[in-house]
């Protein structure tokens, strides 16, 4: 009896052993044990070609209005391959316009009149992007996204000036702060872009680098709803600077309607997120410890 019950227990132990040398191994090459959890919190920092698209001005060359965002970022990413953020900036919009008309001066001369016009925007934008991932996040993966965005505008200024190349008329300059008489105090647009991530290890913390190029285009028109009702009981702009001044948008003869206005730009973003630690449990809670 002692011996059949010695000769079971060293053939389970066998037994055992064999199991383990074909047993599946806890974790793959792909896969590591992290004691983070799915949300991630960063910093974020762009700079933005910006412009403004006009539906009744065709003639204006593009400039280009340069300036930088940086704020705030949130990122929860579980599954891995799917992502929503909420992202809060500190933005400066904006654009630089030119156009030139030419008219008659007598009937067989000439002239031009010049209009520049310059647009700085002040504000706090919301982004809300949801990101789709492609490959492991132990590598450069690309990624893209489509991102709805609030903009909030706090302040600005606007500065429109126009000359005449012959010296017939006296050149006319208006300086101003933004408000709501001559911008809308809200936009809302949408934005998509591509880029790429990667994990990065700083001893036992690890961190994820974002760098992408998105492009957004307001839906809603910025022309301020004091412009628009102006522009719907009279034709000419009246650029005097006296009192009952009403500025709309360009005030050249060459561009007597007032249409509609968008922002857009071309930005590009570099973020970088450090995911928040979690409670780490069985065998990479062990693994941690040990280490």
């Amino acid at each position: 009896m002692r011996k059949t019950f010695i000769l079971l227990i060293l053939g389970l132990l066998y037994g055992f052993q064999i199991q383990a040398q074909f047993a599946k191994p806890l974790r793959n090459g792909r896969q590591t044990c992290r004691n983070t959890s799915a949300l991630s919190l960063g910093v974020s920092g762009g700079f933005a070609a910006n412009d403004m698209v006009y539906t009744a001005v065709k003639t204006s060359p593009l400039q280009g209005f340069y300036a930088p965002t940086i704020g705030l970022a949130a990122e929860y990413d579980k599954p891995k391959w799917l992502s929503v953020g909420l992202n809060a900036s500190y933005a400066i919009r904006g654009t630089n316009e030119k156009t030139e008309t030419k008219f008659l001066t007598s009937f067989t001369n000439t002239a031009s009149a010049r209009v520049n016009y310059q647009m700085r925007l002040n504000g706090l934008e919301l982004r809300l992007p949801v990101t789709l991932y492609l490959g492991y996040d132990d590598t450069w993966r690309p990624y893209v996204y489509v991102a709805p965005r609030l903009s909030l505008w706090t302040g600005g200024s606007l500065h429109w000036e126009r000359n005449y190349d012959d010296g017939s008329y006296p050149p006319l300059v208006f300086d101003t702060t933004l408000n709501k008489a001559t911008v809308r105090p809200y936009d809302f647009s949408v934005a998509a872009g591509l880029g790429l991530s990667r994990r990065v290890m700083m001893g036992r913390t690890q961190l994820f680098v974002k760098l992408d190029v998105s492009y957004g285009i307001s839906v809603m028109d910025t022309f301020a709803q004091k412009e628009t009702d102006a522009a719907e009981s009279t034709q000419n702009a009246d650029v005097s600077g006296g009192s009952g001044f009403v500025f709309h948008g360009w005030g050249d003869i060459g561009h007597e309607r007032l249409g509609k206005r968008h922002l857009q730009n071309l930005e590009a973003r570099l973020t970088i997120m450090l995911p928040l630690r979690k409670h780490l449990k069985d065998a990479c809670a062990f693994k941690q410890n040990l280490n």
